[in-house]
């Protein structure tokens, strides 16, 4: 009777219909959630808003629920129009968007020519390797620096490095930073508009000439300035 019982119970679980409705086993819904967090990476670094967000809330289905095989399914049958989606995703327009909230939104800080770019270079004072966290534009003593987007200045200081410095809280996690200046024309706590001085290019702090040190930052991680300003006008 046991083995009768067992083979009822057995028959019972295997019918057919009951398969789409059983839970995916853990290792099968791991390696899906893995799949789709990969499309969330190349989505949210190379899509719009709108696509971003719904990848996004797809890993999140997949990681707060059981999936079914009929889930697998449905998903399966989107995954051509997904991966059409991606291929025409524009992964340097969604930065701008996602950093200023919509394209082109930045202007230059000062007019000039970059003399020196973000990323990993020689450290002058050790045998290593240093980040250098943003640009560096050379401009005449005296020449107006402008806030890139609207925001409000969280900090005004001086230091042994940067010399005098500005730096500005903006929406969305966005931050940037303005450094060698000569003189200061806004205090903490003040709100600035896109284009308003903040102060003038100068050599202070450890510079060997005038120029900003420029700097951009979301979510506190550095981000290379030239993504994010408007193309094509390096000097102004």
């Amino acid at each position: 009777m046991a083995w009768k019982h067992g083979r009822q119970e057995s028959s019972q679980r295997w019918q057919p219909g009951t398969l789409a409705k059983t839970p995916l086993p853990g290792w099968a819904w791991q390696a899906l959630v893995s799949l789709m967090i990969f499309f969330v990476i190349l989505g949210a670094s190379r899509s719009d808003v709108d696509r971003a967000g719904e990848l996004v809330a797809m890993a999140r289905q997949a990681v707060d629920h059981d999936m079914t095989y009929d889930d697998v399914k449905a998903w399966v049958a989107k995954l051509p129009e997904m991966v059409a989606t991606v291929a025409r995703f524009d992964i340097e327009q969604f930065w701008v968007r996602g950093v200023t909230g919509r394209q082109g939104a930045l202007t230059w800080p000062c007019q000039g020519e970059v003399v020196s770019y973000f990323g990993w270079r020689a450290n002058p004072e050790s045998q290593g390797m240093s980040l250098h966290q943003g640009i560096d534009i050379a401009a005449e003593e005296g020449t107006q620096v402008v806030a890139v987007a609207e925001g409000m200045v969280t900090s005004v200081r001086q230091s042994d490095s940067y010399g005098l410095t500005v730096e500005i809280e903006h929406s969305q996690g966005f931050s940037s930073l303005y450094a060698h200046l000569g003189t200061v024309s806004v205090m903490k706590d003040q709100k600035v508009k896109q284009g308003e001085v903040i102060g003038t290019v100068g050599k202070t702090g450890n510079a060997a000439g005038p120029h900003l040190h420029f700097e951009t930052r979301k979510d506190g991680l550095e981000v290379d300035p030239l993504t994010l300003l408007p193309p094509g006008s390096k000097t102004q």
